[in-house]
């Protein structure tokens, strides 16, 4: 069962999401990944994620994200300003 995460993060920007992503493996190479969808507009950065499961979801926040965050210091503000949305999926087309 597929796994989504929608996340809106108030006050970073495509540059702040930028950052991160060159401290952490390309999509085409995140174990699990199926599709990712980011923008930014008036209220902060969007990113939505679509992962083969949530154990891939977890260990990829684990050991990627959560340490990229660390690593630019954006660890708490990140937490504290972002929303989250997560769900298994019952049914899922990809093109």
């Amino acid at each position: 069962m597929a796994y989504i995460i929608m996340a809106t993060t108030h006050g970073q920007t495509i540059e702040g999401f930028r950052a991160v992503t060159e401290k952490i493996s390309p999509p085409k190479e995140m174990d699990g990944l199926l599709a990712q969808a980011v923008g930014s507009d008036d209220n902060g950065l969007h990113v939505l994620t679509v992962w083969q499961s949530k154990a891939h979801s977890d260990r990829y926040e684990a050991e990627q994200l959560f340490p990229a965050f660390q690593a630019l210091g954006m660890a708490s503000s990140v937490v504290e300003n972002t929303e989250f949305t997560r769900y298994d999926t019952d049914e899922l087309y990809i093109r």
